[in-house]
């Protein structure tokens, strides 16, 4: 008895001095920080520091982003895994698209100006996704999107989350899954900060962008 006690009074004290001298964000708990201390190597601290940057980066440059209704079936889907009785409509409809005639962007958002952008759009509920669960945005090829609505610049791009532990994409965020795969980014000036808005035109399955940042993808024949 007495032993359990000298141990639960040992682990309060380690606990408080612990809490004394590890610093703590209001976005972490000291248990979750404990547990960086001990797992992380020297390539997750990296990681860690450089989206601490572009956290305080997205909190500068805080904007107001605006919504734009889209129907789901612009969102670009990959035709080797849809289910068997909806493969024909969704080929059909990429045939019908003629994504021959969309035109490649000369300049996007690279994949940190994305990831801000996406920050900003999900009001920061991103943030806890990048720091806990060790995603960062991915950012394929973009497209010029002629609906520009005002702005200097828009295109639209696929997007995907990459686990930086595992090394491999993910289809969705664990817990809630409140991202899409593709958004239109602009800019509203020459030069300004790239911002995100939901999708407007259909453009196609970036493969390459997913076979880059994956482990095990394949096309089926």
């Amino acid at each position: 008895m007495k032993r359990a006690l000298f141990i639960i009074l040992l682990l309060a004290i380690s606990f408080l001095i612990a809490a004394f001298f590890i610093k703590v964000n209001k976005r972490e708990t000291l248990l979750y920080k404990i547990q960086q201390w001990v797992t992380y190597d020297k390539a997750d601290w990296d990681n860690y520091e450089n989206n601490k940057r572009l956290l305080g980066s997205a909190a500068a440059q805080a904007t107001t982003t605006e919504v734009v209704a889209v129907a789901d079936d612009l969102y670009p889907v990959d035709t080797n895994y849809v289910a068997p009785e909806f493969r024909a409509s969704e080929i059909e409809k990429i045939k019908k698209a003629d994504f021959g005639k969309l035109t490649v962007a000369k300049l996007g958002p690279d994949h940190d100006d994305a990831q801000i952008a996406l920050i900003h759009f999900t009001d920061r509920k991103l943030t806890d996704v990048i720091i806990n669960q060790k995603i960062n945005i991915k950012v394929g090829t973009c497209f010029e999107n002629p609906k520009k609505d005002g702005h200097y610049r828009c295109v639209s791009c696929m997007i995907l989350l990459y686990n930086r532990a595992k090394k491999d994409w993910v289809e969705a965020p664990n817990g809630e899954n409140f991202m899409k795969n593709a958004y239109d980014f602009y800019q509203a000036s020459e030069g300004d900060i790239w911002q995100a808005r939901e999708l407007s035109m259909r453009i196609p399955y970036d493969y390459a962008l997913v076979a880059k940042y994956s482990k095990y993808y394949f096309i089926v024949k």
